[in-house]
């Protein structure tokens, strides 16, 4: 087996090789306006719309009168035998390369109709060809007819016709190929620059993520703008995996690369379910949602507004996107199916962790699957039965695109079982959201799950502010929202007070009025009770009040300024919570803390 293997890494570094020669070789022939893309791939729906295939092309060509020409590449010696077999070297190839070619080209064109700005009845020109950079035609003499009734000698880019000191034979080549298909139905039509952009927006267009909360400082802190090389990787790696977990640690861009893929998957057309754990932060996946679609933005904001990524049909696609908690979710599909029970008043921890689950799977018999393609953010939050669940809702369990983003050292909940899913793993190790100094912090309560590496070299270093429980942590904190407000001028939207503790048991939420600093929640009441309120209906934050909220709740988001309090030096999730609430802040985080929490900070080592 391990010579196999090896023999298999070498055919495939062989492959690559060819792959990127006739690319180069291509690129080198063509005017700028024939663009060359290079590994296409992407995820199509069956024609009964209830299956998915994997597409892959090695290189297309797209010109806006010309049209579209999609290349399968050979590596090695190729060959046909007298059975009507194709082979490069000792591998046989089926099917044949011509066959491939043409059965990526349909499956392309279908993909490029699918897609929400594709115009109506679009019947581009369009064709294949192959190319065998290391083999010459000329090398078969008057056999060359023998090659098979479906092979058309012009269409055969050979090493003759890819020859790196003869850019004209390639040109050439590249303009008789698009004659060739050009003839093949008067109902062809060229795509056009739209066509194209098109084209290139689905494969080619950078993507550009921005931090989630609109509202910077205006000193020192700068936007999270280009995604990294490897959050691009994995962003494309995952257009060829239908179902996969990532993996990574505070910082590294879940939250935003979950809410593009969840853009991406329903501008190709799948009606897409986007679903956490925490309200507050679907309430602000929604928001980013209805931001990208050009509708109304709400008020955290973030990522830039508009669709980032695909830039067509952002409307549309929005209308694609269901964005809902895990137990939201539970509740309306339960209501609509009759499965939901009485609510008890009070609500027992039981409900939200046996009732609901078991209503949903009770209302899933009854509804069917009816999403085509779920992303789960904050995984490390779910149940094994709740995601087992969520794959359920699909319309074909088991194949459609499954997405689970998750951080193993935020499992605050439970532990974090999405390793046990089976989903092809993929990692994230670079931090495009915390300062470095925040970063540094971070990492040391990470217990050396997924370390990753800062981006950004800018910051203040953490401030920590020792003070007793009660009376002197209020006294601690007015002093500290009045220098924060009236002697840096940071504004009340862009700093978070979060605790160690839920809201009805925090001084902190129960003061709340801090000299002319007031502390607000709109999804609890006065006594810090959730008010279960949807998402939707939770009222906007004031301009001049500051966010109070509990450190889990407020996982998977972000405030320029973080202040947390009230933790406690036993609490057994202690080094949890300072890894999870010490990355919320993007650029300064102060903790107002007992001296016996000060004394745990400064034994933590790096």
């Amino acid at each position: 087996m391990a010579c196999m293997s090896r023999a298999q890494a070498a055919d495939e570094s062989d492959g690559d090789r060819a792959e990127r020669e006739v690319r180069e070789r291509l690129r080198a022939a063509l005017p700028a306006d024939y663009r060359v893309f290079p590994n296409v791939h992407w995820l199509g729906r069956t024609a009964d719309h209830r299956g998915i295939r994997d597409g892959e092309a090695d290189v297309v060509i797209a010109h806006p009168e010309l049209g579209f020409l999609v290349f399968e590449v050979k590596a090695g010696e190729i060959a046909r035998d007298e059975h009507g077999r194709w082979w490069a070297g000792r591998h046989q190839l089926d099917p044949s390369p011509f066959q491939q070619a043409s059965l990526n080209l349909h499956a392309l064109l279908r993909k490029l109709r699918d897609l929400p700005g594709a115009p109506a009845d679009w019947h581009p020109i369009a064709g294949h060809a192959v190319a065998f950079p290391d083999v010459d035609l000329a090398s078969a003499g008057n056999r060359l007819r023998l090659l098979g009734l479906d092979v058309e000698p012009d269409l055969i880019f050979d090493g003759a016709r890819l020859d790196e000191d003869d850019p004209a034979a390639t040109r050439r080549a590249v303009d008789r190929a698009f004659d060739l298909w050009a003839g093949e139905s008067s109902q062809l039509r060229s795509p056009g620059q739209r066509g194209v952009d098109l084209l290139a927006a689905f494969f080619d267009e950078p993507v550009r993520l921005r931090s989630l909360l609109r509202s910077e400082i205006e000193s020192g802190e700068r936007e999270v703008a280009d995604l990294t090389r490897q959050q691009l990787h994995v962003l494309r790696d995952l257009r060829r995996q239908r179902r996969a977990e990532i993996r990574g640690g505070a910082g590294t861009g879940k939250t935003m690369l979950a809410l593009e893929k969840a853009r991406r998957l329903a501008a190709e057309g799948f009606q897409t379910l986007l679903v956490c754990f925490n309200q507050p932060l679907a309430r602000m996946l929604a928001e980013e949602i209805a931001a990208g679609s050009g509708t109304s933005a709400g008020a955290d904001g973030g990522a830039g507004g508009g669709a980032a990524g695909l830039g067509v049909g952002a409307a549309g696609a929005a209308a694609r996107i269901h964005v809902s908690t895990f137990h939201q979710l539970c509740e309306d599909l339960a209501r609509e199916a009759g499965t939901l029970p009485p609510r008890p008043d009070p609500v027992p921890q039981a409900w939200w962790n046996e009732t609901l689950p078991a209503a949903l799977l009770e209302a899933i018999g009854k509804v069917g699957g009816r999403y085509q393609a779920i992303v789960v953010d904050e995984g490390q939050d779910f149940e094994a039965d709740w995601l087992a669940a969520l794959d359920l809702l699909l319309v074909d369990s088991k194949v459609d695109p499954f997405y689970v983003f998750h951080d193993p050292a935020q499992s605050l909940y439970r532990p974090d079982v999405v390793d046990q899913l089976g989903l092809s793993p993929s990692d994230l190790d670079l931090n495009c959201r915390n300062a470095q100094p925040i970063h540094a912090l971070v990492q040391r309560f990470s217990n050396g799950e997924l370390a990753a590496d800062a981006l950004r070299t800018d910051g203040r270093a953490p401030e920590i502010i020792t003070a007793a429980p009660g009376a002197d942590t209020i006294e601690a904190l007015r002093v500290l929202l009045h220098r924060l407000r009236r002697d840096e001028g940071v504004r009340p939207w862009e700093i978070a007070v979060l605790t160690g503790g839920s809201l009805e048991r925090s001084d902190a939420w129960r003061h709340r009025q801090f000299g002319n600093e007031v502390l607000w929640n709109g999804q609890v009441d006065d006594a810090g009770r959730p008010t279960g309120l949807a998402a939707d209906q939770v009222p906007p934050q004031p301009d001049d009040a500051i966010l109070c909220d509990s450190i889990r709740r407020f996982k998977g988001l972000e405030r320029p300024v973080i202040v947390l309090t009230e933790l406690r030096a036993d609490d057994r999730y202690l080094d949890r919570l300072l890894y999870v609430g010490i990355s919320r802040a993007r650029q300064h985080v102060v903790l107002v803390v007992t001296p016996e929490v000060a004394q745990h900070l400064g034994r933590i080592g790096p």
